[in-house]
């Protein structure tokens, strides 16, 4: 089918102790044709069970692009509170070369329901007023040592006197959220933008700010979310344990029409 043009990914199964099923995950997308393979990045699994084994995604992220071949590789997203701007830089650069070129960076700032466990792990938890600006800076340094720059920055969050220029490949570095203040930081700093879970009205009304930060730069505009699809909206639904908004559930021609809408949103 026609979808204008639009790539198709999926995030892969980190919830397990078997580097294998991560493995064969990244190599069937590869196979099936899709356009690039994701992860995610938490310490714990979100939600109640918070003991279930669970794969790092930087070191996942080079073990996977080490062993495929055409796929993008990348973290939606990776958490701008989680590591040292200038660690997470240099991760960046070296992912980078692992990849070939096939490596896109997406970071977020994480929102209220990080609070828990950056606090569980020693980690700082940003206020709604704070994120932007400790985000942007991450953003900044991140870009910079990817673009293969000698990186000094500071601001009330970040600090980086001196870091070398790093051996790298030139990638794409994505922002990921929706509060208004991160799509200004999207359009302003970002190569592209990711929304989760937002609806075909939402994301239309979101990617407005993105573009107008952008001052017509281009950027790549997406969106990700939980897609379940089976033979008809019914049997999906209850493979689903039910709809909540911003998921996709349905029958492929379900699915499609949904699909079809976020693209004619951006």
């Amino acid at each position: 089918c026609d979808m204008k043009g639009a790539r198709f990914g999926v995030t892969l199964p980190q919830f397990t102790s078997d580097p294998e099923v991560v493995l064969e995950g990244a190599r069937r997308a590869e196979a099936a044709g899709l356009d690039s393979i994701w992860l995610f990045d938490h310490l714990w699994p979100l939600g109640n069970k918070k003991y279930r084994p669970i794969f790092e995604s930087w070191t996942t992220l080079a073990y996977i692009a080490a062993r495929t071949e055409r796929v993008l590789v990348g973290t939606l997203v990776t958490r701008s509170s989680l590591r040292h701007p200038a660690v997470l830089a240099r991760m960046a650069a070296t992912a980078s070369l692992v990849a070939d070129g096939r490596l896109i960076v997406a970071i977020g700032s994480g929102d209220a329901k990080s609070r828990s466990e950056n606090l569980g792990f020693g980690m700082p938890y940003f206020e709604p007023d704070e994120r932007a600006e400790q985000l942007s800076g991450v953003v900044e340094i991140v870009r910079r040592t990817l673009n293969g720059q000698e990186v000094a920055y500071r601001d009330r969050f970040n600090a980086v006197d001196f870091l070398p220029n790093a051996p790298g490949m030139s990638c794409p570095v994505w922002v990921g959220g929706r509060s208004d203040e991160t799509l200004e930081v999207a359009g302003r700093l970002g190569d592209g933008w990711n929304a989760w879970g937002s609806t075909p009205a939402e994301f239309a009304r979101d990617a407005g700010i993105v573009v107008e930060a952008a001052a017509g730069r281009p950027i790549e505009l997406s969106w990700g979310g939980v897609l379940v699809m089976d033979r008809s909206d019914e049997e999906a639904v209850a493979k689903a344990g039910g709809t909540k908004p911003g998921r996709v559930v349905g029958s492929s021609d379900t699915v499609r029409t949904h699909l079809e809408a976020l693209i004619d949103a951006g």
